[in-house]
């Protein structure tokens, strides 16, 4: 992470953070009493992929996405928390989310995704927020964050929009396209609320998993993350 890219991400988060504060949260209701506009608070569902017995995938010297999506997600959840929004987590260790009490058959994975799901649609969040990371070993070079984002709900892809474009500013060769997501991913293809999935940068390359193994880069890139999302939560019609 060079001083350029820090700058250009300062500069972007702090266009972000103005307006922000000119524009408050989109969502609102109006008191019977007095006629005023009450600001509820925005949610966020982070989750973060995999866990558990299931690793995703992994660098060739053994960086596993599980710890790569929580470190990150952890770091979403604190800088969410301190803009004022209400963070839920759909898990906060290293584990699949299902009843270790039962033997599922090898239906571990399956009732972990219903779980996720589940949370997603109970919280009825503002944004659902899908993190994990990328791997295409057959071509190493492959590098930097795609968004994919559900077809199910028109907010869905206006934040996907955002994150990308968020995401090229610590990035700048990075010029990948939103992807509306397919039955191949669950997630995002059954929830009917605003949702994303972010794939964070590629353990198959090794520069850039040498980069994910670092606090100072994780934070930059949480922190676009972040500023992407605020930014069209702040910008939509309230």
């Amino acid at each position: 992470m060079n001083g350029r890219f820090m700058g250009l991400l300062s500069g972007f988060c702090a266009v972000v953070l103005f307006l922000l504060f000119i524009t408050g949260n989109r969502q609102g209701v109006i008191s019977a009493d007095n006629g005023t506009v009450k600001k509820e608070t925005p949610v966020i569902v982070i989750d973060a992929g995999h866990g558990g017995e299931d690793g995703g995938a992994s660098s060739a010297d053994g960086l596993c996405e599980k710890d790569v999506n929580l470190r990150l997600c952890r770091m979403l959840q604190a800088y969410f928390t301190a803009n004022g929004w209400r963070v839920i987590m759909t898990r906060t260790d290293d584990r699949l989310l299902y009843n270790r009490n039962v033997n599922f058959k090898g239906r571990k994975k399956v009732l972990d995704l219903a779980a996720r799901y589940a949370i997603g649609e109970k919280s009825n969040p503002t944004l659902f927020l899908s993190v994990h990371m990328n791997a295409y070993p057959a071509l190493p070079s492959c590098s930097g964050t795609q968004v994919w984002y559900s077809p199910n709900h028109p907010e869905s892809a206006r934040y996907a929009a955002s994150l990308q474009a968020s995401a090229s500013k610590i990035q700048p060769d990075n010029h990948r396209k939103i992807k509306a997501a397919g039955s191949s991913i669950y997630l995002l293809h059954h929830l009917e609320i605003p949702a994303v999935l972010v794939e964070a940068g590629f353990l198959s390359n090794p520069a850039e998993a040498a980069l994910l193994r670092k606090e100072t880069y994780l934070s930059s890139l949480a922190f676009s993350i972040f500023c992407g999302v605020v930014e069209t939560q702040a910008s939509a019609a309230p």
